[in-house]
């Protein structure tokens, strides 16, 4: 049985420790992997989870848009034209927020 500790990287970070069991071919795998990186076979997993936590933030990350309330109102879908804006950039302003949002 191996013990695993997890540690943040963060200054006056608090660290909690964690029991992980491994059959004996996957910790000798562990072992192995971690030895070629250089690395001990706690901070080779600590590497896999605080990278498989990176991977899931980025993939669930939010796109929040702030709207100015003084803005019309404008149907989904619909991009409301800005002062002085030309048909052409409009368009492609239009298409790239379509593109961005998935509006119809």
């Amino acid at each position: 049985m191996m013990h695993f500790y997890l540690m943040r990287t963060e200054a006056k970070s608090t660290t909690a420790g964690i029991t992980v069991r491994l059959p004996p071919d996957v910790r000798e795998r562990v072992s192995e992997l971690a030895r070629s990186e250089h690395r001990s076979a706690a901070a080779y997993i600590e590497h896999l989870v605080e990278r498989d936590l990176r991977e899931r933030d980025e993939a669930e990350r939010l796109v929040r848009v702030h709207v100015a309330a003084g803005l019309p109102d404008v149907p989904a879908g619909e991009v409301a034209p800005e002062p002085r804006e030309t048909k052409q950039r409009h368009a492609r302003r239009t298409a790239a927020l379509n593109a961005l949002f998935g509006s119809r």
